[in-house]
C-alpha cells in the first residue's frame, strides 16, 4: 500500500473533524519523540538498524532526485531555504557508484 493510499484510508476513517492529523494516546498531537519512539520501535521489531526520522527524510530527497525531480522542488517539499542544501541529495551514495561499477560487462 502507498502512503498515499494508507493516508487516503485514514481520512476516511478519522472524518473530517478539526484537530490532528495524527492524534496521540490522549487525543491531542504526537509530539516529536512521540514519533521517534513509534519510528524506533517499529524499525527494531522489524530488525532494522539506525532508521531515524532524519534518515527517512534524507531517503525521500534522494529518491526524489534519483527519480528525476528538480531540485528547488525537493528543497520546496523539505523545507529548504538553501539550494546548496539540497544540492547534496544529488551526491552519489556508495550504492549509487557500486550500480554504475555493475554496469560494466566483466567477462
Amino acid at each position: 500500500m502507498t502512503a498515499r493510499k494508507a493516508l487516503k484510508n485514514w481520512l476516511a476513517v478519522r472524518g473530517s473533524e478539526p484537530g490532528p492529523l495524527f492524534p496521540g494516546k490522549t487525543g491531542r498531537a504526537m509530539t516529536i519523540r512521540n514519533i521517534e519512539y513509534m519510528i524506533e520501535k517499529y524499525a527494531y521489531n522489524a530488525r532494522l538498524e539506525d532508521i531515524t526520522p532524519h534518515v527517512l527524510r534524507h531517503t525521500f530527497c534522494k529518491a526524489l532526485v534519483d527519480a528525476g525531480e528538480s531540485l528547488d522542488r525537493v528543497a520546496e517539499l523539505a523545507g529548504h531555504s538553501d539550494l546548496n542544501v539540497t544540492a547534496r541529495y544529488t551526491r552519489p551514495t556508495r550504492r549509487d557508484l557500486q550500480k554504475s561499477v555493475n554496469k560494466l560487462a566483466w567477462e
